[in-house]
């Protein structure tokens, strides 16, 4: 990296590397989802190596080892010299650690920073972590900080060392915050499973014009840094070149410049280095000073305003790669001659302007004046300050910004371009960013991930997984249904459906339909079994079960099951190799041999199944083959028969009994009740039972088992000479009531009112066979007794009576309303004393039930 330049320039440091060691690299974020068991979001900031998966997600488990025996699979995972959790002798691990990876499932593997402030070991580098990490199959490695500060951006050394890995490295890396990191250890213990996934969806800001700017040099003698640079414009010059051809991106090349340090403009090191009094510097190459490779970067920067002009500013990437080819410094060809004959090269296959405009743009340059406009332009966009909007410094050399947006990985042209595909809205990225060597293809079997979700290895070509930049999609045939996992960012699926657990089409076939047909579920469709035949036949060699002939009686322990087997087609789970019989135990009377079965009766025996026992038939009490007392043969009823009669007669009998009691019992209770709700209320049936006489006399018991010849009173107050207390008439009994109780058992007194508590009130005038007169008098008058004598009243049609043990609210009299306070003699409860109380509401609860 730049930092070398530090050491090289005596009390000269350049912008960037000073801003380097004093200020904090700008990070770049990157989002974790911890999708089980407990979600939580947690950004990190990516590394500046590795290989990031810019667009896309990646699921996987997470993954962590360390002394503590509570974290992957419960072991503990002792390394040397440094705990396993540092990641860096991973190598030195007992036991050995192996993540046992599944086909299509990623594993992200974290491991902590440091050791830090340790007298007994030291630290290693970010890089040696992540690609430990690597070689044990991690897919990317979370770099946990051990104290709570702002998140960095970690970057790879420079040096010959770190060389190899950073070329081999292929896994991605971030650091995560130490109190996240913390709560990942904790969901981690006693080596539970956490599935996370990455995000790297909105890393970069999207556009339809996609603006990127490459930080480089054209030097290619400065160590590691230098040859990676000239690797990667080889790589990535024709496509680069084709995405500005098709109007895609639009590039700007940058240069990066340093300058001289306040009071040490006239040193030396600052005159042999820089431009302007020190404003724009070079690092110094080899035998080239900085002034040198200024002047290089200039006839760059010219070549691209003058193609640019002509339309053709992609033409700079093949300027350079022909220059690096061409113009090595090893080779000391690193001068204006030779990057003149490159530019006449590119002049006679483009159109970039002449060689004379393009000598005057570099030459004429004034390097002492105080800006130089080609140089300060460059200085303005690494600043970033003073850019519309601001933006982020340039700290460190290589750096990419697309669309205001640094680019955080390793200089390689894949993971370039599939940032740069990233940054175009969805579905608008290039051709390019579909191909295997930009995307991923995660269709590809037998380990892709699309090619296991979608199915595509067991679907018998039912199903399809088509790649795309960002990731997969499944396409799922006739008997596939797509599933979507939300909580895995709608992860895609092609799962099978099961027809003949979901679906009744395939019971629609006669051949899955009939009594013993089943449904067989295969992968993406189904099969009907037709009728499966009883093994348990003679013509079936009872399924291959013993069996064996007694007395003429053919035995065998084969068990048709059928019914279960029909009961796992309904579940979807029956599987073709499943039977529909079984060899199940012995028949009763046999014991289980090596060869089958073993009949234990003798020939004077008989088999008691119930019992499973062997009765001998001469004589009772015979002990059977096992041991047993046998109940005897030679009684012509068995024991068990006879047991079996006398528990029925016993049961019949004390059913009776409980039926005679049952209906005496109620008899009994219905008596009592009719009599106390009599003394009450009149009761239809008394009337009906003991009609009153005509001078309401009638022989009477004396005692209350019989029924009184007289006219039962609406209420307790009344007396027997018909005077009415309270409840009834104040002045005596109307015209009309007394020829209702003239008129026998055909009238009988209306009851009226739907309180608990009956009332009095004569019959209307239109029971007495006359219609009422409006303005003729009182609302009760009625016919002259006479006229009522003359023409006797019909009987009224009884009206439903109050039933105080359930009867329905609708069927209660609702005429009259009780006196204000009356205390109800059944309940014992006072009675509202408006008439609205007299309907009751719906939901009111009836007292009576």
């Amino acid at each position: 990296m730049a930092m070398r330049w530090e050491c090289f320039l005596l009390g000269m440091l350049a912008v960037a590397v000073c801003k380097h060691t004093v200020a904090t690299l700008v990070t770049e974020g990157v989002e974790l989802k911890v999708i089980w068991p407990n979600p939580r979001t947690i950004n990190m900031a990516m590394a500046n190596f590795g290989v990031p998966k810019y667009g896309g997600t990646l699921r996987g488990n997470l993954v962590y080892f360390s002394d503590e025996a509570r974290y992957y699979k419960n072991t503990s995972y002792r390394c040397h010299p440094r705990d396993c959790r540092y990641g860096c002798d991973l190598h030195t691990s007992s036991p050995p650690i192996k993540i046992d990876k599944e086909p299509g499932t990623a594993y992200i593997m974290m491991v902590d920073r440091g050791p830090r402030d340790s007298d007994k070991v030291d630290a290693c580098y970010f890089l040696d972590k992540v690609y430990n990490a690597q070689l044990l199959g991690a897919d990317m490695v979370l770099v946990a900080d051990d104290k709570e500060e702002a998140l960095t951006t970690a970057v790879a050394p420079d040096t010959n060392d770190t060389a190899i890995e950073r070329r081999n490295l292929t896994a991605s890396a971030a650091m995560i915050g130490k109190n996240d990191a913390d709560f990942l250890r904790e969901q981690l213990g006693d080596g539970k499973t956490v599935l996370v996934m990455v995000s790297w969806a909105k890393s970069i800001p999207e556009s339809n014009l996609v603006s990127w700017e490459y930080w480089t040099g054209t030097t290619d003698s400065c160590g590691n840094v230098c040859s990676e640079r000239v690797e990667f414009t080889k790589a990535i010059y024709k496509q680069a070149m084709k995405l500005e051809q098709l109007s895609l991106t639009a590039f700007t090349p940058r240069y990066f410049l340093y300058d001289c340090k306040e009071g040490t403009v006239n040193t030396p090191e600052c005159q042999s280095n820089c431009f302007s009094n020190g404003r724009y510097c070079a690092e110094p190459s080899g035998d080239y000073t900085g002034k040198d490779v200024l002047r290089m970067n200039i006839r760059a920067k010219c070549l691209y305003r003058q193609a640019k002009a002509k339309l053709n500013g992609y033409v700079w990437w093949e300027y350079m790669a022909r220059f690096f080819e061409a113009c090595s410094m090893s080779r000391g060809q690193y001068n204006a001659e030779c990057a003149g004959t490159v530019f006449d090269t590119l002049a006679k296959e483009y159109d970039i302007g002449t060689r004379t405009e393009w000598d005057q743009c570099a030459t004429g340059v004034n390097e002492t004046a105080p800006t130089i406009e080609i140089l300060e332009d460059d200085l303005i966009s690494q600043l970033g300050n003073a850019t519309s909007p601001p933006l982020a410094p340039v700290l460190i050399l290589p750096t990419i910004r697309i669309n205001g947006g640094q680019y955080r990985g390793s200089l390689e042209a894949s993971p370039v371009l599939r940032a740069l595909c990233a940054a175009f809205p969805d579905g608008h990225e290039p051709a390019v960013c579909n191909e295997i060597w930009v995307s991923d293809d995660e269709c590809q079997g037998p380990h892709g991930e699309g090619y296991i979700k979608c199915n595509v290895g067991n679907s018998n070509g039912m199903t399809g997984c088509i790649n795309t930049f960002k990731g997969y999609q499944c396409t799922c045939g006739s008997g596939f249904q797509m599933i979507m996992n939300p909580e895995a960012y709608f992860e895609e699926t092609c799962k099978d459906i099961n027809e003949c657990a979901v679906s009744t089409t395939p019971y629609r076939e006669s051949a899955c339909r009939c009594d013993r047909c089943a449904c067989i579920n295969n992968i993406g469709s189904y099969k009907c079994t037709g009728p499966r035949e009883n093994q348990c036949t003679p013509e079936n060699n009872y399924g291959g079960c013993w069996h064996g002939t007694y007395e003429n009686v053919t035995f065998t322990n084969c068990i048709d099951t059928i019914a279960e087997y029909k009961q796992k087609s309904y579940m979807g789970i029956l599987q073709d190799n499943d039977t529909w019989h079984k060899c199940g135990e012995c028949p009763k009377c046999f014991r289980s041999i090596s060869l089958g079965c073993e009949y234990l009766c003798s020939p004077s025996q008989v088999c008691d199944v119930m019992y499973n026992t062997c009765i001998d038939q001469q004589s009772g009490g015979e002990r059977t083959p096992n041991g047993g007392k046998a109940p005897s043969a030679s009684v012509g009823v068995h024991p068990g028969l006879m047991i079996l009669v006398a528990l029925g007669a016993a049961a019949l009998t004390g059913g009776v009994v409980m039926a005679t009691n049952h209906i005496m019992m109620k008899k009994r209770m219905a008596d009592e009740i009719r009599d106390i709700m009599s003394s009450y209320m009149p009761l239809q049936e008394e009337h009906a039972r003991n009609p009153p006489s005509a001078a309401g006399q009638g022989p009477s018991s004396g005692n209350r088992g019989g029924y009184q010849e007289r006219i039962i009173r609406p209420d307790e107050d009344s007396d027997e000479e018909g005077r009415v207390g309270a409840y009834g008439w104040s002045t005596g009994q109307p015209a009309a009531a007394s020829a209702v109780l003239k008129a026998g058992a055909g009238a009988v007194p209306t009851l009226m009112g739907a309180s608990q508590r009956a009332a009095w009130a004569p019959p209307t005038s239109a029971t007495a066979g006359t219609a009422p007169v409006p303005g003729a008098g009182p609302m009760f008058s009625s016919p002259s007794p006479s006229a009522a004598a003359a023409a006797p009243l019909k009987p009224i049609a009884p009206k439903p009576t109050v039933d105080a043990f359930g009867g329905a609210e609708d069927e209660r009299p609702q005429s009259m309303a009780p006196p204000a306070g009356d205390a109800d003699p059944l309940l014992g409860r006072q009675v509202a004393s408006s008439s609205s109380s007299v309907q009751k509401s719906s939901g009111e609860e009836n007292p009576f039930r």
